[in-house]
């Protein structure tokens, strides 16, 4: 293994606070049912577009009257509501330290991934980072490790992908890449298993011992 490729929402950071609020608002905002969140929840790790067509396909709204209420959240002013899972940043930094690299592929865009990663003092601790705005298809397409592959030269066997969702693990084995589920995020242990990850960590600690051994 030569690159870890992160997902960032789920698996490195707690945004489900977050998440919640902002789709709190847009039900509000387009007077529906808190019931809807649940749905809502089960996007998470695809691309936003994907996620309102998900969740709102089914009613007589339009696409951008859904979009334009989501918006009208102050995301950026709420980001301190993220926090990375315990022991997620020092884990960060034990690979880094050990001249493990990294890199993130990620259904947030690019200009609020670059904030958050700034908000959490991880700049310059992956390259690349491959966004919606780099791809033409996201997850659970494999264009995005594709397009890591491409940067980085290096073929799908020496990349691992971890994440914490069914769209990060199909994306890995889409692609070829072999792949570890975290247990902390948004899908269940069962649905992830379902994916064929090479190994399954509950948490940071066992995601560790599990990193750690591969990189050595």
């Amino acid at each position: 293994m030569k690159l870890i490729a992160w997902d960032f929402d789920g698996t490195l950071v707690d945004s489900r606070p977050l998440i919640e609020a902002g789709m709190d608002h847009t039900l509000k905002a387009l007077g529906q049912p808190r019931s809807l969140m649940a749905e809502w929840l089960k996007c998470v790790g695809l691309p936003l577009e994907e996620g309102i067509r998900h969740t709102f396909g089914h009613l007589d709204l339009e696409y951008a009257v859904v979009l334009k209420a989501y918006r009208s959240y102050a995301h950026a002013e709420e980001e301190h509501l993220l926090r990375p899972f315990p022991g997620i940043s020092e884990l960060l930094v034990e690979l880094r330290d050990r001249g493990v690299r990294m890199a993130l592929a990620t259904s947030k865009r690019r200009v609020p991934v670059l904030r958050q990663l700034a908000l959490l003092g991880w700049e310059g601790t992956f390259d690349p980072i491959i966004t919606p705005d780099e791809v033409t298809h996201g997850k659970p397409h494999p264009e995005s490790l594709e397009l890591m592959q491409a940067q980085t030269g290096l073929p799908a066997a020496e990349i691992l992908m971890v994440g914490d969702t069914s769209f990060d693990l199909d994306m890995a084995r889409a692609a070829g890449v072999p792949s570890v589920a975290v247990g902390h995020g948004f899908a269940t242990q069962e649905a992830l298993a379902a994916c064929g990850p090479r190994a399954y960590a509950p948490d940071t600690a066992a995601l560790r011992d599990i990193l750690l051994a591969w990189s050595t």
